[in-house]
């Protein structure tokens, strides 16, 4: 306990701790919206379909902003962007806690796309930087889990005030919560982060500037090795199952269980609270005895724990087979993210993280579309036993193919 607790110390300082604490602020309000977001566009008029609409748009959109701030967050630094895109992502909460209807959803999931691709690969690389090889996994374990302890009752105290209210009145007050914490969030980035990218270089004008881009970017690819595509490319399976499935579990339950607000509230606060513990408990191991095997666990038992809980047959079984996949989840989380970090270099990690990001974004935002349709057009079934075959297919791949990285990168 003693080593753990020392472990802890010693990965949770300077960024680390800042961007812990600062996410944990917004842990606490979208803890409260994003169990139930599903329900709200059903709420304001859209069906299931549109679900993956909104979803799917937001990962198109969020394309070349991904791009451009990879490129800038290499170039001119992480901390501005990171701190200065936190500030815009608050204040669209504010569109989605007045919407009449679910047609201003979909202008709010675009300029959240756009502020959020600009965003995401400063706050990856910065996140990155502030980690050392020995203490990666641990790293990213107190930065999920550290925030997400923090909104473990939100999802809830959320469900019961839903129950009470009706689902858009307490979605409004949600999203005002989520814009205030937001700001201060914001607030402390730009306050305490201090800037992890030692060299800024001028950014090349006019019509240099494309092709130094594309040059930058395939620099980027021929960096990576074969044990490092192996691995993506995995990882790219398992993005496309969560997309088609995850958006759906909560209406699943209500459709097929009739359960209510309060009552997915708690089983989202059980899911928050198994999946910190157990990425505490795994983080220190997948450290020092190796990061493939526990992602090969992940892989393995995730398509299982979708299969039990299609399957359960009341609200106490989906409960337990919620948590499983949550279990299943949790365990392979630090090493997986740590090992995106093992396979680049810092100087490409933004240009590296904006390519995952995009793919990500692509395959998530392609699978909630599909999950969608499928939902609405198949069966409520349907995009679970799709995306679960997907992750059976890339779990037994994953014993065949991934290997421990050779070298592990600063």
């Amino acid at each position: 306990m003693s080593h753990l607790t020392e472990k802890i110390k010693s990965a949770l300082h300077g960024n680390l701790g800042v961007m812990v604490v600062s996410s944990a602020l917004w842990s606490i309000s979208g803890n409260m919206t994003a169990p139930f977001y599903a329900l709200y566009v059903l709420e304001l008029g859209g069906d299931y379909a549109m679900i993956g609409k909104i979803l799917g748009v937001k990962a198109l959109v969020q394309i070349v902003p991904m791009l451009l701030g990879g490129y800038l967050t290499d170039k001119v630094g992480r901390k501005q962007i990171l701190y200065t895109m936190t500030y815009l992502l608050s204040c669209v909460a504010l569109i989605r806690a007045f919407a009449p209807d679910y047609r201003f959803l979909v202008i709010a999931a675009i300029l959240e796309a756009l502020f959020m691709g600009l965003r995401q690969p400063s706050m990856s690389s910065l996140l990155s930087d502030s980690t050392t090889p020995d203490n990666r996994s641990m790293g990213f374990a107190l930065w999920r889990v550290g925030p997400t302890l923090t909104g473990v009752l939100s999802p809830s105290i959320f469900g019961m005030i839903m129950d009470r209210y009706g689902l858009r009145i307490a979605m409004r007050w949600g999203y005002i919560a989520v814009f205030t914490l937001g700001a201060i969030s914001a607030y402390m980035r730009q306050r305490y982060i201090k800037e992890t990218l030692d060299t800024k270089e001028e950014i090349a004008q006019e019509r240099n500037r494309v092709t130094e881009l594309i040059s930058d970017f395939k620099a980027t690819l021929l960096s990576l090795n074969r044990q490092a595509a192996n691995f993506i490319a995995l990882d790219f399976i398992f993005t496309l199952a969560l997309g088609l499935a995850e958006p759906y579990f909560v209406t699943y339950a209500t459709d097929s269980l009739q359960v209510s607000g309060s009552q997915w509230g708690l089983v989202m606060s059980l899911v928050t609270l198994v999946y910190s513990i157990t990425m505490l408990v795994v983080a220190s191991p997948s450290d020092e005895k190796g990061r493939v095997r526990f992602v090969q666990a992940s892989m393995v038992s995730w398509p299982i724990s979708y299969w039990l809980f299609i399957h359960s047959g009341g609200y106490l079984s989906m409960m337990i087979t919620r948590l499983l996949v949550t279990l299943a989840a949790a365990v392979g989380q630090p090493a997986w993210t740590a090992l995106f970090t093992d396979y680049c270099p810092k100087e490409h990690r933004g240009r590296y993280h904006a390519l995952l990001e995009i793919s990500w974004s692509i395959l998530y935002g392609g699978g909630n579309y599909l999950g969608g349709l499928v939902y609405q057009n198949m069966s409520i079934r349907a995009p679970f036993q799709i995306a679960m075959t997907l992750m059976a297919v890339g779990g037994a791949a994953s014993l065949l193919i991934l290997k421990e990285p050779e070298f592990r990168e600063q």
